[in-house]
């Protein structure tokens, strides 16, 4: 219906403008062409007027003024002879009472028209009549004596044939304009179809985009302003198909997620109920304090996984704010430091701090968070005996590289690290912890990677940036 209702607009809009102005141009060129051949035909008939006055006057110049109607009376029927015959038209001769004093037909009958009137009062004047289907010119003109109007002159020229062609001429300028409003009909379709189809092939393209095909693309050429809504049209479908894409992809994260967070719970609570109900049918204290052992080791698991899911989702939500302030980073790495030497000392690990002071803005605990979950994954998993940590600055960023000298970690497993509870082959889970440093860091306008090698150690590399901006900065001075 769309497409219909814009055709017909279309349609109707450029075939009344094209009625229109060849009606215009019609009735212009029909009344131009009629107006020239009647002006033709007067000047003729003047140039005839002129040359008989000046016989008559020149015939009448020397009788008094006493006789000069009389013998222009006397004249009249041999003037009148005399130029019809020259001239080959009908001529009528009339005195100042407007009396006809000769005329040059015999079975016709003409009446005193307003021309006669004007030539008596000394002014050429004609009028074209219709007699008997008959397109007649009348032309009169008066005759002069030593300045006076003695008389008038008529020339009576049939137009039958001028008309004629008046008419064919009509009739050729109405074919004309049947044939060009024709073409235009047919030029308008094509060029209503140019504008049409491109909008029809986008409303069936977007029937398909609403039922679920996201597959399609537009290539049309057309018109600048057309192009350019295809163009658009193209470059929707391709964002929308990728925010589709990465809703899907979220929503398979999501399901992993789930899922490994189900396996997580599902392991400390298993066995908690495990031991739980062994402690039931023990007898030997020794065996119960080992079960209590375990229940009390599971139920940290669980406590500290449950905190971390909770950490995870007060960082995702939009309210919570960091407490951004200015710290010195090589005051957080020797706190990590301090925290975490009693393990380095038990695991026989060598720290070598190279961390120079540069005042970051950042939230101190939530970074400390990141180095120690970076440190504490060194001493688990690296199986290291020695960690060396950097720090290096540009105009924009400044880096913390923790380095260790460890087993490594091969390419796949790094592409997976960041991942919630990701667990490599015949190792332990790293948890959530990379993931909520990943998600800190995000939070920070920073970034933290892995890179390693096996048998060659891993290198962490956090980027802060050196001046952070952003809604929930509040710098206190």
């Amino acid at each position: 219906m769309m497409k219909n209702s814009i055709r017909s607009q279309i349609l109707f809009i450029n075939i009344a403008f094209a009625v229109l102005i060849l009606t215009i141009i019609f009735f212009v060129t029909l009344n131009t062409f009629q107006k020239n051949i009647i002006d033709i035909t007067v000047d003729r008939m003047t140039e005839y007027s002129q040359e008989t006055q000046i016989y008559l006057m020149n015939y009448l110049k020397d009788y008094e003024y006493s006789d000069v109607y009389d013998e222009f009376k006397k004249l009249s029927p041999f003037a009148s002879d005399y130029f019809s015959k020259k001239f080959e038209l009908y001529l009528e001769v009339y005195d100042i009472r407007k009396n006809l004093l000769s005329n040059t037909y015999t079975n016709e009958q003409y009446y005193v028209y307003q021309d006669i009137y004007y030539a008596i009062n000394g002014m050429k004047n004609y009028i074209i009549k219709s007699e008997d289907d008959k397109k007649i010119l009348f032309f009169a003109s008066p005759v002069f004596y030593n300045n006076e109007v003695i008389g008038a002159i008529r020339f009576i020229y049939p137009m039958n044939s001028e008309f004629l062609l008046i008419d064919k001429i009509k009739v050729t300028l109405a074919i004309i304009g049947v044939l060009a409003i024709f073409v235009s009909l047919i030029l308008n379709y094509f060029f209503s179809n140019t504008i049409t189809r491109p909008i029809e092939k986008l409303k069936y393209e977007t029937e398909r985009i609403a039922n679920g095909d996201l597959s399609t693309h537009i290539d049309i050429q057309s018109n600048e302003e057309i192009n350019s809504l295809v163009n658009s049209f193209n470059i929707m479908v391709e964002k929308l198909e990728h925010y589709i894409q990465s809703l899907n992809e979220e929503k398979e994260r999501q399901k992993i997620f789930t899922d490994n967070i189900t396996h997580e719970l599902k392991t400390p609570i298993t066995a908690i109920l495990g031991h739980a109900d062994l402690l039931q049918r023990l007898t030997n204290e020794e065996d119960k304090k080992v079960s209590l052992n375990y229940v009390v080791s599971e139920g940290n698991r669980l406590l500290k996984l449950v905190e971390e899911l909770l950490e995870i989702s007060r960082i995702n939500k939009d309210s919570f704010n960091f407490d951004f302030k200015n710290h010195n980073i090589k005051d957080l790495i020797n706190e990590c430091l301090g925290i975490l030497n009693p393990r380095f000392k038990k695991f026989g690990i060598v720290v070598d701090n190279n961390v120079e002071e540069k005042s970051l803005i950042f939230d101190y605990e939530k970074i400390k968070q990141v180095v120690l979950n970076v440190l504490d994954n060194a001493i688990v998993h690296s199986k290291c005996s020695e960690i060396t940590i950097t720090s290096e600055v540009n105009e924009e960023y400044c880096y913390l590289i923790i380095q260790d000298n460890g087993i490594g970690i091969d390419e796949k497993t790094q592409e997976r690290l960041f991942n919630p509870f990701f667990t490599p082959k015949k190792q332990k889970s790293f948890g959530l912890g990379l993931y909520i440093s990943k998600e800190i860091m995000k939070k920070h306008h920073g970034d933290i990677n892995i890179i390693s090698q096996i048998n060659n150690g891993t290198k962490a590399i956090l980027k802060l940036p050196l001046n952070l901006k952003g809604d929930h900065y509040k710098h206190e001075k």
